[in-house]
């Protein structure tokens, strides 16, 4: 009957075609074979909908179960370990303590790995093709020396493999990283040189090169190396941290203090509050600069030079109290390698003109970023090494 979407003896469901209005009356009228065809596809598609369906109904299913499953084993270990906590509060700690260890060891393990096939997949990705057994070889045998912090027999295979695949950029990236990290900058320096003719705009071998031609006052050509990474999030940081050194370097404050502040919308540390209170200090604005300084040793409340540095500029304004109280909060802090023991043992104040973190940017003309407060050194490794993966 006319409105039935269904057979009424059997319950098929039944396909229904509408023709043109044309036809209306023409009851001589007989489907071509090509409304025959468009009635089997709309038939077939109608099928594998239905498949997808019940498809998609089984996933969900499976994903329901398991779901279920995660939230009672959940359930059970929180109820076991909040039992444990009632009955033997130290077990109960150790044993979350060793699950957390375990779970994090795992994730490193698991991320080591992932980087690792990754970094192959694209030095062999690289290769020509040339003595590929060899090649693959070298470059296994050298990461598995890395591993065990077998340097100079690494380094050695991963330069023959080098030597077999001369334009391969993301080898010589790696291999540049790495002597990166054990300070050998002059043979990573060498090797990101050929990278960049091979890749001007790879982000690693600018930033790597950056770095490199900064610590060695090549400031025009680490300035032109940065400005390729500016606006890059990952980048940002380190950028305007290197362009920050490298304007005290040149004793130009204003821009030093720009760079730093740009550096501080990334992360406020304590060690880019310290930078910029010292830079307010070389411009004269001792205000400013203790509010920075005193910003620095509320986010870490040892920063051994941020306290020096407000007992120096408390001595220069007469505040003898001030001076005294900062002071023994330095020795207090107890730091180790902090810039200012030096000072402190002797009992003497380092030149007022200067401020401590750029003190070695007078006394030499290279290594601008990697001398100087050890602290220091080491934050912005640790800002390069996360920028670069």
């Amino acid at each position: 009957m006319l409105g039935e979407t269904n057979c009424c003896r059997c319950g098929t469901r039944l396909l229904l075609v509408v023709f043109p209005q044309s036809l209306k009356y023409d009851t001589n009228h007989v489907p071509s074979y090509y409304e025959d065809h468009l009635l089997e596809r709309v038939s077939l598609l109608e099928l594998r909908l239905a498949q997808l369906t019940e498809q998609l109904a089984m996933a969900y299913e499976f994903i329901r179960r398991e779901a279920k499953s995660f939230q009672k084993d959940h359930a059970l270990l929180q109820s076991f370990f909040e039992t444990l906590e009632k009955v033997n509060p130290e077990l109960s700690e150790m044993l979350s303590q060793n699950t957390l260890e375990l779970f994090d060891e795992k994730k490193q393990r698991l991320a080591a790995k992932n980087k690792h096939e990754q970094i192959t997949g694209e030095i062999f990705a690289a290769h020509d093709n040339k003595q590929t057994e060899l090649f693959a070889h070298l470059v296994n045998e050298g990461i598995k020396l890395l591993r065990k912090n077998e340097e100079k027999q690494a380094f050695l295979n991963l330069e023959r493999a080098a030597l077999l695949s001369p334009k391969n950029a993301a080898l010589l990236n790696f291999v540049a990283e790495n002597l990166f990290r054990t300070d050998k900058f002059g043979a990573a320096k060498k090797n990101l040189e050929t990278a960049l003719n091979l890749e001007p705009l790879n982000e690693k071998t600018l930033l790597l090169l950056g770095v490199i031609c900064a610590d060695e006052a090549e400031t025009e050509k680490a300035r032109k190396l940065l400005s390729g990474l500016i606006g890059q999030p990952r980048k940002n940081f380190c950028v305007n941290y290197i362009w920050g050194m490298l304007a005290a370097f040149e004793t130009r404050w204003t821009e030093s203090l720009a760079a730093f502040k740009q550096a501080l919308e990334n992360s406020e540390s304590p060690e880019i509050c310290y930078l910029i209170g010292c830079v307010y200090f070389e411009l004269g604005k001792h205000k400013n600069a203790l509010e920075f300084l005193q910003k620095a040793v509320s986010l870490d409340i040892k920063y051994a030079d941020a306290w020096f540095m407000q007992s120096v500029i408390y001595t220069l304004s007469e505040n003898e109290e001030s001076a005294a109280n900062t002071r023994a909060a330095a020795l207090e802090s107890k730091e180790a390698g902090a810039q200012c023991l030096e000072f402190l043992m002797n009992k003497k104040l380092p030149n007022p003109a200067i401020a401590l973190p750029f003190l070695h940017l007078q006394e030499r003309q290279n290594q601008i970023l990697t001398k100087g407060a050890r602290r220091l050194t080491k934050f912005f490794r640790e800002q390069i090494y996360q920028s670069i993966g």
